[in-house]
């Protein structure tokens, strides 16, 4: 792992990254992580020709459970050394519940404590605006685009196709479970399919990229024996097993 001078620790992270252009439909560009911090990461790809301050849809692979994390991010500088194409990229802005979900899971699958990407000493003012990054386990919720759901993060792409959508089950709802998975119209229910994180908070979350102007069906599946809708579901559904479907809408 390296740290370096800079006003955020960066770190060695050799992770795939798949990539493209946020507006459009092309199709992903394969890269390497070089290194990350919490504002930004660096990446190289070959076959690719960078465009400064374009913005960027991404996908960190992570080698445990094809587990992934999603995000958005503009490219600030670009160069060349013989094949080898890399970028800095810079996260685009984004609520601070979606900001501290990312960082939390790539400490979930890199054993980087959440808390070592920002130093408290390092705080910075931009104008009158302090940017801090809270103790994620302190957190009870996620802020949203709908403060009235705030179990439901949804971060769209500009041109309004794909929904970055997190979903988050409380530790309350969850009951001391050991492990949830989440089930629905997206993954054709299955109850294997898309394991959930435990955050430190007891919470359980994951984040899926799905198609807008959608309705979809899901429930979560916990410890194997029991299904549970979510709280904050845009609306509920009757099933064929005389119970209700969770509802999120894109």
């Amino acid at each position: 792992m390296l740290e370096s001078k800079r006003k955020f620790k960066r770190f060695d992270l050799p992770l795939i990254v798949k990539f493209r252009p946020a507006k459009g439909k092309t199709l992903y560009s394969l890269g390497l992580l070089k290194n990350i911090s919490c504002e930004g990461l660096n990446l190289e790809a070959r076959g690719f020709d960078f465009i400064k301050h374009e913005n960027l849809e991404l996908e960190l692979k992570f080698p445990q459970g094809n587990s992934s994390v999603s995000l958005f991010g503009d490219v600030m500088w670009k160069k060349q050394d013989g094949s080898a194409n890399y970028a800095g990229i810079k996260f685009r802005e984004q609520n601070e519940g979606v900001r501290n979900e990312i960082l939390e899971k790539i400490s979930y699958h890199t054993s980087i404590p959440v808390e070592s990407f920002i130093n408290k000493q390092d705080l910075y003012h931009k104008g009158k605006e302090k940017m801090t990054l809270p103790n994620p386990s302190a957190q009870k919720d996620i802020s949203s685009e709908k403060p009235q759901k705030p179990g439901l993060v949804k971060q769209y792409t500009e041109d309004g196709a794909k929904c970055t959508l997190t979903f988050r089950l409380s530790k309350e709802a969850a009951k001391d479970a050991q492990n949830v998975t989440l089930a629905g119209d997206f993954n054709n229910w299955d109850i294997h399919k898309t394991e959930m994180i435990k955050l430190d908070s007891g919470d359980f979350s994951v984040t899926l990229q799905l198609d807008c102007k959608r309705e979809y069906k899901f429930k979560y599946f916990i410890d194997g024996s029991r299904w549970e809708n979510d709280r904050h579901a845009d609306k509920y559904v009757p099933n064929n097993f005389g119970t209700d479907d969770s509802v999120v809408i894109t």
